[in-house]
């Protein structure tokens, strides 16, 4: 028996977002001026008649839009004049997911996403507003209404998560176009105003370094604040749901996300420690779920921070492939062999004290503002090099009937687990190094749009190529 849906009216808002900045938001905004100064300025009408001729295209496309569930197909249409269709069996779908904002709550609409391991990376296959009602029967028609088993994560847990995770980047990507794009709609300089009260409150702490560093250090702590919030509230109130077949994953405060997908499109599952998680000896736990999310990454975070002993007995029933057989093949634990390990560190520890020695002689005036960065450098390089001596004790890979590899992956340490069929490609690479003392290092890719690949240096390669033949029957 077939099931029919049809968009909610706000979906018009996300058909029109595209002119959002430069059509609609402009109209707007003349429109209070005129309403204020009794005066039209620039080419009002014109934008009033194209702000028209678009709200129009998109309330026929709204009304044109058609979800039609059967027992095996979900079928998606939509367009007026040209006309799209969709079918997509339900086997095939990876994950669905659901978000509503606090206007969506208003009006009781729901943002649905429809994501396959076919598409663009970093997009839905299509999305699309329901009302909450039908959103509620779209996910129980798809997954069913079983009863799951629930678990609450708490705020300090989601809060240690949201800490050790967020970076004064990720701040900045989402402060600068916020205030940028703000200015523009009020016509203030915003971001001047900004960065004149950062220099004038910098100026009033008295260092050894120079104003300017005070600076940037007061604009990286203020993006990393904005970076901890956005996490935060994106994160809160975690909820794991799960049953013998599904996983249901909610947070959110503002913004509510809740995502369905099935046990069997987990193509391989993560636990990672960042530096700041390392002193609350915390793990996250991250399962890659082929076309979910909205960004380049398919991760779906199902424990954001647990003891990795938690982790393996609460999960291990979920996903068997977290308990990997086979024996582990580690780096030899010799002193040349941490001296390889170490060869990077010692280069960029030498290189940036002799690059930075001859600007510190001939520009005394920057000798303040050259040590500081030197030794924000010099702390990363030592967190690296601690990173190598890690790697050296721990990494290793395992290949059975499942594959399991700790490494380093930029500045987390992490662990892979997936099945041996979900492997797409293991790569062994061979410098002279390698060649003399016979060692490789290998690079493990998971068949996947993301791509989750991991790297294990300096292991013995007659191990690694017995246990390539043991699991795929290629001899090296």
């Amino acid at each position: 028996m077939k099931q029919e849906f049809h968009a909610h009216p706000f979906m018009m808002l996300k058909l029109m977002k595209p002119f959002r900045f430069v059509l609609i938001l402009p109209v707007l905004k003349g429109l209070l001026q005129y309403w204020i100064s009794r005066k039209i300025t620039g080419v009002l009408g014109l934008e009033i008649v194209a702000v028209s001729v678009i709200t129009l295209i998109a309330a026929l496309r709204c009304r044109s839009f058609r979800l039609i569930i059967s027992k095996q197909n979900v079928t998606v249409q939509i367009g007026v004049i040209l006309r799209s269709r969709a079918v997509i069996p339900i086997e095939k779908l990876s994950s669905v997911r659901a978000m509503q904002n606090p206007l969506d709550a208003v009006f009781h609409a729901v943002t649905m996403q429809i994501h396959t391991e076919a598409g663009l990376q970093g997009r839905a296959d299509f999305e699309y507003k329901l009302r909450f009602r039908d959103s509620e029967r779209f996910a129980e028609l798809i997954y069913g209404n079983v009863e799951r088993t629930t678990v609450k994560f708490s705020a300090i847990k989601v809060a240690i998560m949201a800490a050790t995770t967020s970076s004064a980047v990720t701040g900045m990507i989402i402060a600068v176009p916020v205030i940028h794009q703000t200015g523009r709609l009020l016509g203030l300089a915003i971001d001047r105003m900004l960065l004149d009260e950062i220099n004038t409150v910098s100026e009033r702490f008295q260092t050894v370094f120079p104003p300017i560093v005070n600076a940037v250090t007061l604009i990286f702590l203020l993006s990393y604040a904005v970076a901890f919030v956005y996490s935060l509230l994106k994160t809160i109130n975690f909820t794991l749901a799960t049953d013998e077949t599904t996983m249901e994953v909610k947070s959110g405060f503002f913004v509510r996300r809740r995502a369905f997908f099935k046990k069997s499109s987990v193509n391989d599952v993560k636990i990672d420690q960042t530096p700041l998680m390392r002193l609350f000896r915390r793990y996250v736990m991250k399962v890659s779920v082929g076309g979910y999310g909205d960004t380049r990454s398919e991760e779906a975070v199902l424990v954001p921070s647990a003891r990795r002993n938690e982790i393996q007995q609460q999960f291990s029933t979920f996903f068997p492939f977290l308990k990997a057989d086979g024996p582990a093949i580690h780096a030899a634990p010799d002193g040349r062999t941490l001296n390889r390990f170490l060869f990077w560190p010692k280069l960029y520890m030498t290189a940036l004290f002799t690059v930075s020695v001859i600007p510190a002689v001939f520009f005394e005036e920057f000798r303040s503002l050259i040590l500081f960065l030197n030794l924000v450098t010099a702390v990363i390089i030592v967190y690296h090099a601690y990173l190598c001596v890690f790697e050296w004790k721990f990494g290793s890979v395992k290949f059975g009937d499942n594959l399991a590899a700790k490494s380093v992956k930029g500045f987390r340490t992490t662990e892979l687990y997936c099945p041996k069929e979900n492997i797409g490609e293991i790569k062994i690479m061979r410098f002279p190094p390698d060649l003399r003392r016979g060692t490789c290092s290998i690079r493990a890719t998971v068949r996947s749009e993301a791509a989750d690949h991991i790297r294990v240096r300096h292991i013995d390669y007659a191990a690694v190529c017995q246990g390539i033949a043991e699991i795929y029957g290629i001899r090296l």
